[in-house]
């Protein structure tokens, strides 16, 4: 687990990005209520965990920087009380607070507004960076974005910005920690799927296959997922985000398995597909092994200096002659009846990582690279995900040893 150090040293690495004077203002995210006294599960800011190792709600990291002066930095944590104990649990202490983040100056929350205040009415602050998360014009703000609407409705002459995407700039490359963190949450996934895979037989309903994945990863220590897993059987892998997971598996289909296990809020995502009786047949078999040749080209030409969207552009033409010379589409454009997503993203504290678009890909960087074919006249939906660590010379795989190929998942059905 990252320890204060490096929360630290993320800290100086963002001050070091920001000239002149400012605050910057990085509030936890915060509970959706559902109905009654009931609230969704709780999902940490990953910002603020990657500043601060802090996953507690009502907390909110500060810095800032007045007329010349060092940077400064605090956090507001929640007060002990003895009746939200008695219901919810304790929170952090002031003194465990420090112990994780590596700030020396914790403080109680409920006194954040009063001290914003103060930096404008007398330190004639001007400048404000909060983090938060867009909304689009038709969404409801949430709970930091109302808190900034408001703070510009207060103060209408400031100068309000976001500190988002800079956050975003550090968290897309890897440090040896994180990828300690994304290995873990790798192996974890392979306990599951490996177990799974094993049960898998025709009459097998979809969600049962999802239940020994989550009973696995539970029964090791992460009872939260990355995502929702699915689990698509025969047509239905055809739709890219089926998530309905209840539906009878058939002898002679495929399951395409889309899944990744969470640790220490460090996701894999990894998918597999598998043939329901244990054995593939001659057309999905040469199926899966063109998806496997266009997965292979697609991480040799993951590379630093392009963009990310210029690597999707490549593996696209890629994808074309191949499916070309197997005889699998007559003319390049048919290729979008086969395939219809991008050819990875980044990942790491969110499954979909945050990241800027305008920054070429380099060393240390993360990304799924998951080719698929999907043929819905034939019932057929392929995919085969992979996480990869990009390098100077040459990229990581870091689900390496993950059952992958069709002999590597017969033999693993087979027990043997």
């Amino acid at each position: 687990m990252t320890g204060p150090e490096k929360f630290k040293e993320r800290r100086a690495r963002l001050a070091e990005m920001m000239e002149g004077d400012y605050c910057i203002v990085v509030h936890a995210a915060s509970s959706k209520p559902t109905s009654a006294d009931a609230a969704y599960p709780y999902t940490p800011s990953r910002n603020l965990y990657y500043l601060t190792g802090i996953k507690q709600e009502n907390s909110c990291l500060m810095m800032w920087r007045l007329k010349g002066r060092g940077v400064k930095e605090c956090l507001y944590i929640s007060p002990y009380d003895e009746a939200h104990a008695k219901w919810f649990g304790t929170v952090l202490t002031k003194e465990e607070a420090q112990e994780k983040s590596g700030l020396d100056d914790i403080r109680f929350s409920g006194g954040e507004d009063a001290f914003l205040d103060r930096l404008v009415s007398r330190e004639r602050l001007g400048r404000f960076c909060f983090d938060w998360h867009n909304c689009g014009l038709k969404g409801t703000p949430g709970k930091r974005l109302s808190y900034v609407n408001n703070f510009r409705s207060v103060y209408p002459g400031l100068d309000v910005q976001s500190i988002s995407e800079r956050i975003f700039t550090l968290r897309m490359i890897k440090d040896e920690e994180e990828l300690s963190e994304i290995r873990a949450a790798v192996e974890l996934t392979r306990r599951g799927f490996e177990v799974a895979a094993k049960a898998l037989k025709p009459g097998m309903n979809e969600r049962e296959f999802e239940a020994e994945l989550l009973y696995q990863w539970a029964k090791h220590g992460e009872k939260t997922p990355a995502f929702p897993a699915i689990i698509a059987g025969g047509s239905r892998a055809t739709c890219l985000h089926y998530v309905s997971n209840d539906t009878e598996l058939a002898d002679g289909e495929l399951l395409l398995v889309d899944h990744g296990a969470m640790n220490n809020l460090y996701c894999a995502d990894i998918t597999r597909t598998l043939p329901v009786n244990g054995r593939f047949t001659a057309r999905q078999k040469d199926l899966m092994e063109m998806v496997l040749e266009i997965q292979n080209e697609a991480i040799e030409l993951l590379r630093p200096g392009i963009l990310h969207r210029e690597w999707n552009d490549e593996v696209l033409e890629v994808y074309k002659a191949i499916m070309l010379r197997r005889g699998e589409i007559k003319d390049p454009e048919e290729i979008s009846n086969f395939y219809y997503h991008g050819i990875g993203h980044h990942i790491g504290l969110d499954t979909h990582d945050e990241n800027a678009s305008d920054v070429p890909i380099a060393p240390g960087m993360v990304f799924t690279v998951e080719p698929g074919f999907y043929s819905s006249e034939e019932g057929i939906g392929i995919r085969i995900e992979d996480d990869v660590l990009v390098g100077e010379k040459g990229n990581t795989i870091l689900s390496e040893g993950f059952p992958r190929t069709p002999g590597e998942i017969e033999a693993l059905m087979a027990g043997l």
